[in-house]
This record gives structure tokens, sequence and C-alpha cells, in this order.
């Protein structure tokens, strides 16, 4: 990888005016930024629809973009919506994930009778084309969306029973039945992904590279379980038999429970892997690099029983990693992968990260604990590292120094940095840019020197997250001067 820099903003966060960031005019003035900035990469969070808390780690669909990412703007511009159908602008301001879903819902119903009435011969060809390309995973992913909302969001193991087990009478009967709004889903998809590649290439083009998200696990309650139940390790009541987690570690010292069912990899290997595959193979027309989320789940996992309040008590189990990524390279070729490998990370997770070249995961915040062999610690990096002043899992720098981090730490912190408090988040930033890792990323909350108001997530809680976005008027032309020129002296 090539010594470069770039900033950490999931889309949402965009100060769009409709009440959540897309990909419209927003979108477009921030890669603008980042170019003045001399930064060469955007990292993102998951593109996939987020959970009714805004997590975009929680989807119903691990290939399914997320349309409320859907720019009105760029609609009406496309023809796609009649001007007076524009929401009113309104002041930039915390997501409220239950209003705008429902809101931006009721927009692309308007869009997508606006599309039937009057979209072009080439429009309609278009969304035809897509539509078949995309059939691998779209039919399940419509299907399921129109069943889950003619059932009042029941989940899909309290469905009449011939759907649970996807009898093809029943499957049938429910594609004809729910055939508009199945039609409906599919294009919001269209959407989806014709303004993401607009997007995208823009970016492209002005050497900016996107920097994506793969979770590791799925949801239960969601179209990827129900269209591959053999894929996962169900019981007779189609529940997990044990659930996804991680024992206590720095971002929890309860440790956490995701309630993912865990996978069936020896039927996964059994079939080569295609689920997998078809999931990569789709990240990589979206995304230019992708991190692995919790990578060390590639080589065990952390079971713990679905009756359980807390995580402390469960036990690994092994995944065959090195298996999938060599079938991966197989069929893709090279993997551009970044291991986010933070946690409890062994010496096997270590070697299968060296096996296939992922370049590692630093994060300056937890550099200050006082022991030199701390790998978080600048003066450890080797070249093959990406280097974060902090993830979006962690409170601000500033935030950290003046709020939530240990007193040790922080006192370690201002004293190694020698930086007052209101200096810290810039004065890690330097450090970052002057490491030795490859790449260094910053949340733009850092860049902005925010506080705890910032925070994007805290593990563990679902109230407040996943909320935040900046002020349409903060990235001006003297901030991206001064981030371009500490760039350029850290020669990235």
């Amino acid at each position: 990888m090539t010594r470069q820099s770039g900033i950490l903003l999931h889309p949402t966060s965009l100060p769009s005016p409709y009440g959540i960031g897309d990909f419209g005019v927003e979108a477009y003035r921030f890669v603008d930024w980042l170019e003045k900035a001399g930064q060469h990469y955007w990292q993102i969070l998951p593109l996939t629809i987020p959970d009714e808390t805004g997590s975009p780690y929680a989807s119903p669909s691990a290939m399914a973009g997320n349309w409320m990412l859907i720019s009105p703007q760029i609609l009406v511009c496309d023809n796609l919506l009649a001007a007076g159908d524009l929401p009113k602008k309104k002041p930039i301001g915390p997501i409220n994930y239950g209003a705008i879903h429902k809101k931006r819902q009721a927009l692309l119903k308007k869009s997508f009778e606006y599309f039937q009435a009057n979209g072009t011969k080439k429009q309609k060809n278009h969304f035809k084309n897509w539509q078949n390309k995309q059939k691998g995973w779209l039919n399940d992913y419509a299907l399921f969306t129109a069943v889950k909302e003619y059932y009042h969001g029941r989940p899909w193991p309290r469905w009449p029973h011939d759907l649970v087990h996807r009898r093809s009478q029943a499957m049938n009967h429910w594609t004809k039945k729910l055939k508009e709004q199945i039609t409906f889903h599919k294009y919001c998809q269209w959407l989806f992904f014709r303004q993401w590649y607009y997007l995208r290439t823009y970016a492209n083009h002005r050497h900016i590279k996107i920097i994506g998200d793969v979770p590791f696990f799925v949801c239960h309650d969601s179209v990827d379980v129900w269209s591959h139940q053999d894929m996962f390790k169900l019981n007779q009541r189609h529940l997990p038999t044990f659930v996804s987690g991680v024992p206590p570690d720095y971002f929890s010292s309860r440790g956490q429970i995701w309630n993912d069912p865990h996978y069936n990899w020896q039927y996964i290997e059994k079939n080569g892997f295609d689920w997998w595959i078809q999931r990569f193979k789709q990240a990589l027309t979206i995304y230019d690099f992708i991190r692995l989320d919790h990578f060390r789940g590639y080589q065990a996992v952390w079971y713990i029983q679905r009756s359980r309040h807390t995580a402390r008590h469960g036990h690994w189990e092994p995944v065959p990693g090195q298996k999938l990524f060599k079938a991966l390279k197989k069929k893709i070729g090279k993997l551009p992968f970044i291991a986010e490998d933070l946690g409890i990370i062994t010496r096997e997770v270590t070697a299968l990260r060296q096996q296939f070249g992922f370049p590692s995961t630093r994060i300056l915040q937890f550099s200050f604990d006082g022991l030199p062999d701390n790998n978080h610690r600048p003066e450890n990096y080797t070249a093959d590292v990406v280097c974060y002043t902090g993830t979006h899992d962690n409170d601000t720098a500033r935030g950290w120094i003046t709020n939530s981090g240990k007193p040790e730490e922080v006192n370690n912190a201002l004293n190694e940095t020698m930086a007052r408090p209101d200096e810290f988040a810039w004065k890690l930033i330097k450090i970052g840019l002057h490491s030795k890792a490859d790449i260094f990323i910053a949340p733009l909350q850092d860049i902005l020197n925010l506080g705890s108001e910032a925070r994007l997530n805290k593990p563990g809680t679902k109230q407040k997250n996943w909320r935040w976005r900046y002020e349409a008027d903060a990235l001006t032309n003297t901030l991206a001067k001064k981030l371009r020129a500490l760039t350029i002296m850290a020669q990235r």
C-alpha cells in the first residue's frame, strides 16, 4: 500500500438537509474537501440497511443497500421525482431513525409512482437489466422485505409454516400476492446502487478511494438466514442454538452479546464458500478496499448460550478462515482487505492475517497504558498497519482526554504528548500522520476537534448511537489547508 491518509465518516453523518446524510450535494462537497485537504481515502461503515437503532452492523440483509441514503435532490435531477415532492429543508440535527424511515419510504413510493408514469425507456431498460444481474440476492431480499411489512415486522420464524420452509408453492403465492411491493423494494435498491455508483466514481476520479466495511456476522431476523437456513446453527424452532459476541475487553467489561446466529462452517465449506464469495464479490463492486470487521472471527468465534445475560461465560470455536481466504483468492484474485484485529488477538489470528498479507489495525487512543510493548504505540508499528486516532466505537479524542478516558491513561497521554486537552486531538493526528503506518485514518470528529457529544457509537449500549452529523459550515478552506500542509510534511 502507498503511504497515504484519509478520513472516517459514514454518509449518514453528512449535513444533508432532509434529516439524515445522503448521497446528495453534501456528499460531493465532502469529496471536494477531501481533495483540497490532500486526502486519498474516504472510509465508511457498512452501507447496509441499519436496524431501528441506526446500527449498520445489524442489518436485515448483507447485500442490500441503505435506501435511506438515497438523495431526494438527485432523484429530482434524474427526473425520478417531481420537484414539488421535494421535502422541505430542515436544520442539521441528530438523526431520528424512526421518523426518517417513514418519511424516506413515503418519498420513495412517490418516486416509484413517478417512475412508472414518467420514466424514460432508457431508465426502465436499465432497471430491468439491473434486476436480472442482481437476482441472485435481490429476489429473496425484496420478497423477504415485502412479507415482513405485510406481517408488520414479525420475525420470519413466525411466518406461515410453508413460507418459513420456503416451499415453492408458498414462495410463488407470496411473490404474486405482493408483486407491486416487491418491485418497489427492487426499485429502491436500484436507486441506491445507481446513486452510490455516481458518487464513488466522482471520488475515484479525484484520486480518493473508498474503504468499505463488511461485518462478520449477520442478523438472525434477516433475509440471509431465512434464505440460507442450512448455513446457520439453528434449532427446530429456527432459533440460534448459540449466539455471537465477545468476552470482556477494553470496549466492555461485561463483554458484548450480539445475538447473531453462528455459521455452520462444515456446511459452508462443503458448498465451496459460495455465499461468502458472492458477498465479497458484491462488496468489491462498491468499495475499493474492505475493512474486515471482527477479523479474529475468521480464526475462532465466541459461543454464548442463548439464555445468558452477559458474554463472560462462553467458549471459542474454530473457523476455517484459511480455507475461506484461499477460496476467495482463487475466485476473486487480489484481496484488498484490512484486518480489524482488535480485541483478544492470539498468535493464530496474527498468523492468519500475515499469511494473506492483510494490514493490521492500530488505535492511538489505546497506546497510553504505560507498557512499552503495547502494539498500539507508534514506535512499535510496521509499515503494514492502518493507524487510527480512534474508531467509530471510540469516544472522540477530545472526549476521551476530557471525559471518558481512564485517569492513569489520560495522565500518561497528556505527559507523553505535552498537549493541553484542547490540543490533544490534533496532536494525535500529527503523531498518526508521521507514524510508520502506510495508511493513517482520522475520524472527522477528531479533525473538527469535537468532544463526547460527537461520539458515534458506544459499544454495549443501544440508546443515542449512530445519530451524529456535522454542521454544513464545518469544513472550511482553512481547515483543509491545515490538514493538507501536515499531510505533505508527513510525506503522505
